[in-house]
């Protein structure tokens, strides 16, 4: 049986940090800090750590790094840990759409009140109590509210103000290409099948590619397509898709020619962030 919560705080800013760790000590965690990569990777080398909160802008970005050497360590706690809580002062697009792809558990904007942690970490408690089983796709889409909301708030800021502080890509009018979106989703596919269909907290994402293709190649994805292409429960793709709508990442587009069928579309501003770090793969 795994011991109590170990807490790892992966920030260079001291002052940060202290508060950080006396907020967590007055609600009962054991607190370890690090101020630099080489320490966060010397502590992620303990597998009693079930937590990490993780400046994303840590020795140049290299949180993201991190979560994913992560996730190839083995942890008293199984598959999947630690989970990740991300904070940024520098909130960007392209570190939003990091962190849905990587199932942080939240993505936290600078500065915030300590109590901000409370509700992401009351979620991986959650997530830790229900260890002893599978985790199911619901548990993984939990992980999602977080990045998609920031996702669509920081696109509509960047939408609403001309001159907002959101880093905005210098590519945005760039589109990818149709046959890198096609790679994108059969690499998806394949690594889905290669572990045995598990989700690994990417239905969304696959959503979102499938819709960008649809859009590259003009045509028209219903609602029941998407849930298909979520590669989950059709119940919960759609509380997925109406998570993401709500949050104003897609939009529901009625059939002019059927009132009782919906498409599937992704907000214009969203859409073209999106594009944009899509084609900028291309370069990697």
């Amino acid at each position: 049986m795994a011991g109590p919560d170990r807490i790892l705080i992966a920030d260079s800013d001291f002052a940060f940090a202290k508060a950080c760790l006396n907020h967590l000590e007055n609600l009962g965690y054991t607190v370890v800090i690090a101020h630099s990569h080489a320490q966060v990777v010397d502590e992620l080398a303990d597998p009693a750590i079930s937590t990490v909160i993780a400046d994303g802008g840590l020795n140049g970005g290299a949180a993201m790094t991190l979560m994913k050497m992560a996730a190839l360590r083995p942890s008293s706690r199984g598959e999947g840990w630690p989970r990740f809580i991300l904070t940024t002062a520098d909130p960007t697009v392209e570190l939003a759409i990091e962190a849905l792809r990587a199932s942080a558990v939240d993505l936290l904007i600078k500065p915030f009140a300590m109590a901000a942690l409370d509700a992401p970490l009351a979620l991986i408690r959650d997530m830790r109590a229900k260890a002893a089983r599978t985790e199911s796709v619901d548990d993984k889409l939990s992980t999602l509210t977080g990045e998609i909301r920031l996702l669509g708030s920081l696109l509509q800021n960047q939408a609403g103000h001309a001159a907002a502080a959101v880093d905005v890509p210098t590519s945005m009018r760039t589109n990818p290409d149709a046959a890198l979106l096609r790679k994108l989703i059969r690499a998806e596919s394949t690594r889905a099948m290669a572990i045995g269909g598990k989700a690994l907290g990417d239905p969304a994402w696959n959503i979102l590619l499938d819709l960008i293709l649809a859009s590259l190649e003009d045509r028209k994805v219903a609602v029941s397509s998407a849930c298909i292409v979520a590669g989950v429960a059709t119940t919960t793709a759609l509380r997925l898709i109406t998570r993401m709508v709500d949050d104003g990442v897609l939009m529901r587009v009625p059939d002019e020619s059927d009132g009782r069928r919906h498409f599937l579309a992704i907000e214009p501003t969203v859409e073209r962030a999106l594009k944009s770090y899509i084609a900028d793969l291309a370069d990697l």
